[in-house]
């Protein structure tokens, strides 16, 4: 059934899965801590998670055209594991500190209502370390990723290995009560259409 959901609506169910998936990373990453379930916070992951989905479900394509094994092919000769490696460090570094951290910390930031400068104070404190996580993380997954996950596959093996790093990032910088200097009334979210 999944299968077919991914094959007739490719990205509403990529979106669908990643979103899910990000509620639970993030959901596990909250248990642990000692305040009560944030759904603000909650509903910031899934839906950071699920227009990120967008983002790779349009950009991975021209980085699967472009990253062939070309650019590495000086460091040793077989261009599939090359092509898998080229195209996991541009995804790890270029899309990851250009769009997905902006996102993320724009996004969240605003779903739990911190203004600019406290979304911009968040954003200097974390990125460096999650960015180190992210590489020791990103690269391995996504290497697993596009040289033995089937293409169509690829966004919900992705959305599978974020549970672990939603865990992780949540854990990390997902709870923006420390870069408030709003009392905490019981932030909730609200979107308007």
């Amino acid at each position: 059934m999944y299968m077919s959901s991914l094959s007739s609506y490719p990205l509403i169910t990529k979106m669908t899965t990643g979103a899910a998936l990000a509620t639970a990373g993030d959901a596990l990453a909250q248990w642990r801590e000692d305040d009560d379930y944030d759904p603000s916070r909650g509903a910031s992951f899934a839906a950071f998670d699920s227009i990120y989905r967008v983002v790779q479900h349009w950009v991975f394509p021209s980085i699967v055209r472009l990253c062939r094994g070309q650019y590495l092919l000086v460091v040793a000769d077989n261009l599939s594991i090359l092509a898998s490696m080229e195209r996991s460090l541009a995804s790890q570094l270029i899309m990851v500190p250009f769009l997905y951290y902006p996102l993320f910390f724009t996004f969240t930031g605003y779903m739990q209502r911190l203004n600019f400068e406290e979304g911009l104070d968040r954003a200097k404190l974390n990125f460096v370390p999650l960015m180190k996580r992210n590489l020791l993380f990103g690269i391995p997954v996504q290497f697993v990723q596009f040289f033995y996950v089937p293409t169509e596959l690829q966004i919900p093996f992705l959305s599978l290995a974020g549970i672990a790093w939603t865990f992780l990032l949540s854990a990390h910088a997902g709870s923006t009560k420390k870069h408030s200097n709003e009392p905490d009334l019981g932030r909730c979210c609200v979107i308007e259409l």
